[in-house]
């Protein structure tokens, strides 16, 4: 009977050994596949030993008795040392909680948060600063943010808090409250905001601008008293010419890319694939149309707008470039480097089963864990000056060519960049490059994209929660190691709240001052 028990109880901690907890097994997963991705897994940890200690640290945080929400909540803590905007866990939307809006949005200046368009109850908040949140410092709220979604600066700390705010189901769970929040603002008073169960209606807040040809995604307008200024509009860094080579080289991608695109543009899709692939605004006809009317007034401004934008694929921007600096860009060092990471992930994402077929195709002779080492912007050096010329004249991959052909020259326009803490990834890249070529003004608010950072989105899919997530693949290193700007990109002109109070909270306020500043 003796050995019956023994046996018995043996057969028990074996069947409850097997039952793992599933957190655990996708904690482990995820730390191998973070390992073997990211291109500096440890350094944000203080090295190796510093990275598997806060590991086992964070292993014992982890019981049966979780949450998806929670394991989420849990893993972007301890990722929150890599200062990475592109790795993290996304939160799965929850069908048992009722949709709820917040009735305001708000707005990060250069030195404040502030309201920036609400409901018709509460007007009168429009432009107020917020210094509180449910009694706590807003700082407080936004340091907490970045381990809530991971940030790489003060700007993206901030755009996330606000990103929260606007998430009812985000909001649960980060102010761990129901159906309001308490806001005070800087002149002491206070008000309890509660969230909605309809949709809410913003206020119609008309600027002292009004553009042609808004589409939500693309456009350009002249703009300014003698509407000589030219305007180009752009919300990510997308366009017709991506979707129409990922339809030629990607097909099985191309959903994905319409439903991307049509996010933003003012209509829906129709079901027909070719015809909304038209329905796309092109980057460079618009562009083209602009440079045209801006020839035809003798425009000397450009105001290219990327306050909306969190980026996309920077490739796209590359003939831009060319049309407005010419042989200068075709030859220009940008000094900056790009680093990468072969991995099983990182293969799957650019179409290779394996490292062999890479290898076959690039005649190179990498292994998995691998680097690769390049520079970031620069055109191949070993390229012709007509090569070069000639590679970005064909477009994107080859399309959007005849527009780009008869596109002349805009060499001599000052150029102004508008950026805001939403704006990030590529759309930062494209900043990037107008301000290194010269003859650009940064106006706004800096981005949430750090200079020295890590970036390109890798898919990664959790096995056995199913949740997913994304890992950086890649290192780019575009300013000094201790500068300013290896971490924040400071606009040449701020826009802080005064300035903002000045024209009103103006929707387009960094406009109406750039009008002002050029006399128009």
């Amino acid at each position: 009977m003796r050995n019956y028990l023994i046996i018995l109880l043996l057969l028990i901690s074996t069947i409850s050994n097997g039952q793992e907890n599933p957190y655990l097994s996708d904690f482990e997963y995820f730390i191998e596949k973070l390992i073997e991705t990211h291109p500096d897994p440890y350094t944000g940890f203080g090295g190796r030993i510093g990275f598997f200690k806060e590991k086992e640290k964070f292993k014992n945080r982890i019981t049966d008795s979780l949450t998806n929400d929670e394991f989420v909540i849990l893993i972007n803590q301890f990722l929150s040392k890599l200062n990475d905007g592109h790795t993290n866990l996304y939160f799965n939307k929850s069908e048992n909680i009722e949709q709820k809006y917040f009735p305001m949005q708000f707005k990060v200046s250069s030195d404040k948060v502030f309201i920036n368009n609400t409901i018709k109850e509460y007007k009168n908040l429009i432009g107020k600063p917020i210094v509180q949140i449910n009694d706590i410092e807003i700082d407080t709220w936004r340091k907490k943010a970045k381990s809530f979604l991971p940030s790489e600066n003060i700007s993206g700390e901030y755009y996330n808090l606000i990103k929260i705010i606007a998430d009812y189901q985000l909001s649960l769970k980060f102010f761990e409250s129901s159906n309001s929040l308490k806001l005070k603002f800087n002149n002491g008073d206070s008000e309890i905001i509660s969230y909605k169960t309809e949709q809410v209606k913003y206020l119609d807040k008309k600027s002292k601008i009004e553009f042609e040809n808004d589409n939500g995604l693309l456009y350009y307008s002249m703009i300014g008293k003698n509407k000589n200024i030219g305007y180009l509009a752009w919300n990510s860094i997308l366009s017709r010419e991506v979707v129409q080579n990922t339809y030629k080289n990607s097909p099985d991608w191309i959903q994905g890319n319409l439903n991307w695109a049509y996010n933003y543009l003012n209509e829906k899709q129709s079901g027909d694939i070719e015809q909304d692939i038209l329905r796309i605004p092109s980057l460079y006809e618009q562009f083209y149309k602009l440079s045209k009317e801006m020839r035809e007034k003798n425009s000397k401004y450009l105001i290219i707008d990327l306050r909306e934008n969190s980026g996309g694929m920077t490739p796209i921007v590359n003939p831009l470039l060319y049309v407005l600096y010419g042989k200068k860009y075709l030859n220009f060092d940008f000094g900056a480097e790009m680093i990468r990471r072969i991995s099983p992930l990182y293969l799957q994402k650019i179409g290779f089963s394996t490292i062999e077929d890479f290898n076959q195709t690039y005649y190179s002779n990498f292994k998995i864990g691998d680097y690769t080492f390049g520079s970031f912007g620069n055109i191949n050096p070993n390229l012709s000056f007509e090569q070069k010329k000639k590679m970005v004249r064909s477009g994107y991959n080859g399309f959007g060519a005849e527009y780009l052909k008869k596109t002349k020259p805009m060499t001599d326009v000052k150029i102004f960049v508008l950026c805001s803490a939403k704006t990030f990834s590529a759309a930062y890249h494209f900043i990037y490059f107008l301000k290194r070529l010269g003859r650009t003004t940064i106006f706004g608010v800096a981005s949430r994209q750090a200079g020295i950072a890590f970036m390109e989105t890798t898919n990664v899919s959790l096995p056995e929660t199913k949740i997913r997530g994304s890992l950086s693949n890649s290192k780019q290193i575009l300013f000094e190691e201790n500068s300013q700007s290896a971490q924040i990109l400071r606009p040449d002109h701020e826009m802080n709240w005064e300035d903002y109070k000045k024209y009103d909270f103006d929707p387009n306020s960094e406009l109406l001052k750039i009008l002002e500043m050029t006399g128009n």
